[in-house]
């Protein structure tokens, strides 16, 4: 699961970085989409370490 949250936190910094680096030239709606996309991926990223967190936290 671990390679699962990595991969999407990945996923949306290389989106983020294809855009800074000029490595894209995306169209207008790509300029929009894919901020949105890094963004909603990210969040996702975020919500998952924290599940996985509380899941392999020892009870008590």
């Amino acid at each position: 699961m671990r390679l699962v949250v990595e991969g999407n936190l990945l996923w949306a910094l290389a989106g983020v970085a294809a855009l800074a680096t000029g490595l894209l030239s995306p169209t207008t709606a790509g300029l929009v989409w894919i901020p949105l996309q890094a963004a909603v991926v990210a969040a996702f990223a975020a919500g998952q370490h924290l599940a996985l967190r509380a899941a392999t936290r020892p009870a008590g």
